[in-house]
């Protein structure tokens, strides 16, 4: 009987430990702010209130401060969630075919989080992170793309860098085209926080021939079964309504989460649970899990965070791959 209460109250220590937020000053000196800036000090401790009815409220995830916690939610949002949406998607390519049965989950192994910085680009990463994943599963290889040849080249008068763009687009306008590796042709909007000229990097020797809809625009039962049997075949980008508790996230799977038919972030999905879809998102390792995070599934309104609105998703059509 001790040795329970011992252990109970061990428990009860780490969940007052998980749920008590950084001062803001230990919060300055963790992601290198500047202390002197009242203003910054009072969205902190706003922050912080919603952070602490963010825990209150869900048992199943925890919630913390992060690099965007001295910024209010419109401020953070004016810069991260800038993503495109239009009645008017292009549809020339075909619907995944989806006859195969759903496993009661997928875990892929992606290529590494990256960090879209102060641009509203998370349109190429989404789209990038599907065809590098795709990529790595098909083949075994792991090869970087660069995102900022999507940033600075794809113009067709709708996507448009660091003010926002359509992950749709964005396969269409890679598709046939070489894709230029990371290194050749490394990411620089998060710094300067616009497109450049479209310049040149090397060939990655990844292509892709188009991209799959993952069907199930606007309905919750039948977007979630077509997206848990399109994960069986790989990642697919995704679109969600990202808010307050999306972007306070740290571990655990994130329940009670709005469904409301909206959107505004493009994320990848990597994998699914019986209860939880599995995603990366492109706010750097320091964001959520590592970068990644969890939220449970779900078949009302539009779906956990809207992932049903238009589609389920999008998945990279991977073209003749000829790998340097």
């Amino acid at each position: 009987m001790k040795s329970a209460f011992l252990s109970a109250v061990a428990l009860a220590q780490a969940s007052a430990q998980v749920s008590e937020q950084p001062s803001f000053d230990q919060w300055v000196a963790e992601f290198g702010m500047n202390s002197a800036d009242e203003t910054v000090r009072s969205k902190y401790e706003e922050n912080v209130k919603i952070i602490d009815g963010l825990n209150a409220a869900d048992s199943q995830a925890t919630y913390r401060v992060n690099q965007f916690s001295g910024m209010t939610f419109d401020e953070f949002a004016a810069i991260y969630l800038t993503l495109k949406t239009s009645p008017v998607a292009a549809s020339d390519f075909p619907e995944l075919q989806l006859a195969q049965t759903a496993a009661d989950g997928a875990d892929w192994d992606v290529t590494p989080v990256k960090d879209q910085g102060q641009c509203g680009s998370c349109w190429t990463f989404g789209v990038m992170g599907a065809i590098e994943g795709m990529n790595k599963v098909q083949t075994g290889q792991e090869v970087i793309l660069s995102e900022q040849q999507l940033v600075d080249c794809d113009d067709d008068g709708i996507n448009d860098g660091c003010n926002g763009g359509l992950t749709d687009y964005a396969f269409k306008y890679l598709t046939g085209k070489d894709l230029w590796t990371l290194n050749s042709y490394p990411y620089v909007s998060g710094q300067s926080g616009h497109k450049n000229r479209c310049g040149h990097g090397s060939a990655s020797g990844v292509t892709i021939s188009g991209y799959f809809t993952v069907p199930g625009a606007g309905s919750g039962s039948q977007g979630d079964d077509a997206l848990a049997k399109a994960l069986m075949t790989g990642p697919v980008t995704i679109t969600v309504a990202a808010d307050n508790q999306f972007s306070n996230y740290h571990t655990g799977i994130m329940s009670g989460v709005p469904t409301r038919c909206d959107l505004n972030h493009a994320i990848l999905a990597t994998g699914f649970g019986s209860n939880f879809w599995k995603i990366k998102n492109s706010w750097g390792a320091q964001w959520g899990d590592g970068g990644f995070a969890k939220f449970e599934r779900s078949t009302s309104g539009c779906g956990p965070f809207g992932i049903f609105f238009q589609d389920a998703g999008f998945q990279p059509k991977m073209g003749s791959m000829q790998l340097v």
